[in-house]
């Protein structure tokens, strides 16, 4: 193969006679010999070309934030992220390593200060009704309900569509009761929709083992999380499915906006406002309350992650009007140190960090220099 230089800046393209090839790659055009490809068509050609087929088929399955990824660490190396993610998965099946993973992501909510604030419903309009603090911690809201109004099933965090289970479900109709006790192949599902994307009856769990329940979920690290994010709220149905019947029954969750803006304009003008929707049954009762931490968000604060003993730069974000860094990293590239700064503030340093640890859903509270 060789590169092309064009000093009268003409560019080439496809096949001249037989006398060569004209193509681009990555910016640059380059000229390589005509040749006829062989295609013998062995056992090892139909692997490797099964191999290709499920590396786009993983690239296609996750979502941009992990793809993103993939292109930070193909930096320097005049590749793609997707040419990266290829080779390594070819790497990997043809001499048996583990496959690549699914990068780890969450948010990092990034504030100044923190505060535990509670709301009852008394400001309930319709479905929905405001809290009082916003924005709030990604994981942290639970819902006290008053005697005549049912407890909730499941809490539905609509930023990457974390579902979190307060406490088992071993009953077709959820906590409410009155249905059958929960066995082998039953279903947990969701509806929603994501950006004017319809999913219908996303499959999250199924019992099995004997269990005889949804097992809970109560913090957002073990939550279950759906195939597509931001959720559209107000969008969500959940349900449990009787593989007996099979019968499909609706049971009470409630959808989390931990930040929203409620007057029209661009931030910081418009105010953030936190939002609850019930998907089921609307409280009644004006005891019924949320419990939840509040932040007071920094607008502009970078965060950098590195490779351990390395300066490679594997996630630079700036966090927004809410304060929030969404970000991503791979499992086979850990461990990772990362630094949080922010002018007037001191920086945040953590050290040699699983691809878990340094992406997970959290409230980051820098303290303001002296």
């Amino acid at each position: 193969m060789v590169k092309i230089t064009n000093v009268f800046g003409d560019q080439y393209r496809g096949q001249v006679g037989h006398a060569g090839v004209f193509a681009f790659w990555k910016g640059r055009q380059y000229r390589r010999k005509y040749v006829i490809p062989s295609n013998p068509n062995t056992t090892m050609q139909q692997a490797v070309r099964g191999f290709f087929t499920n590396a786009v088929s993983f690239w296609h399955n996750i979502r941009s934030l992990q793809r993103l990824v993939f292109s930070y660490l193909a930096t320097g190396q005049v590749m793609s992220g997707f040419n990266l993610l290829v080779s390594r998965w070819q790497k990997a099946a043809t001499t048996g390593a583990t496959l690549p993973l699914e990068p780890a992501m969450g948010i990092k909510q990034i504030a100044s200060a923190t505060d535990d604030a509670s709301t009852d419903d008394s400001l309930l309009v319709n479905h929905q009704f405001p809290l009082t603090d916003s924005p709030v911690v990604i994981g942290s809201l639970v819902y006290t309900g008053a005697t005549t109004d049912p407890e909730q099933d499941a809490y539905i965090d609509l930023e990457m569509g974390d579902m979190r289970i307060p406490v088992d479900i071993t009953n077709t109709h959820g906590g409410a009761g009155g249905g059958a006790t929960l066995a082998d192949g039953d279903k947990l599902v969701i509806s929603y929709t994501s950006g004017g994307r319809e999913v219908t009856q996303e499959l999250l769990d199924t019992v099995a083992g004997g269990a005889a329940k949804f097992a809970a979920r109560a913090t957002i690290g073990v939550a279950l999380r759906t195939e597509y994010y931001p959720i559209d709220i107000g969008s969500v149905v959940v349900q449990i499915i009787d593989a007996t019947g099979p019968s499909t029954f609706q049971i009470e969750s409630m959808e989390i906006l931990n930040c929203a803006y409620t007057l029209a304009g661009t931030p910081p003008a418009a105010t953030p406002q936190a939002l609850i929707y019930f998907d089921k049954t609307i409280p009644l009762d004006g005891d019924s309350a949320v419990v939840y931490t509040s932040y007071t968000p920094i607008v502009g604060a970078k965060l950098e992650v590195v490779k351990v003993d390395t300066s490679f730069i594997t996630w630079r974000g700036y966090s927004g009007y809410v304060g929030e860094i969404p970000l991503a990293q791979t499992i086979e590239d850990q461990t990772y140190d990362w630094n949080l700064s922010a002018a007037e503030y001191i920086s945040v340093i953590r050290a040699a960090q699983t691809a878990v640890l340094a992406t997970k859903h959290e409230a980051v509270e820098m303290t303001a220099a002296s």
